[in-house]
């Protein structure tokens, strides 16, 4: 379970530093939308870094890369007025689709204790 909340971190400091970086541009303070888009893109690949430890790497690739971009999606739509077309709820609603069929057909790695190797769970 901690590994998943590890995900969810992941994917949320993804979406926060990419909507810094539009957001930063779009209110002239290119310098803070940067500097919030870099500390949360490291923060974002090392909690990825932290769920991979489970989580099969496709499933936690795949979810993070097309969960950010569906929730980037919806909140530019929100925050920044971008258009939200039928085109583009029908591109979501495959996306999630495909990262449902795509983590129902990966086992997760199971979790060895006493086995050695890393001690990072």
């Amino acid at each position: 379970m901690r590994h998943w909340l590890y995900m969810a971190c992941a994917i949320i400091t993804e979406v926060i530093g990419t909507l810094a970086m539009k957001y930063g541009h779009s209110h002239n303070a290119h310098l803070l939308g940067l500097g919030v888009m870099y500390v949360m893109l490291v923060l974002s690949y090392t909690t990825l870094a932290l769920a991979i430890a489970r989580i099969p790497l496709a499933v936690a690739y795949g979810a993070w890369e097309s969960l950010g971009l569906v929730l980037i999606t919806l909140c530019s739509a929100w925050l920044f007025a971008e258009t939200l077309g039928v085109l583009k709820i029908v591109a979501i609603t495959v996306i999630i689709a495909g990262i449902v069929l795509l983590e129902h057909g990966t086992e997760e790695k199971p979790h060895a204790k006493g086995a050695g190797g890393s001690h990072a769970a």
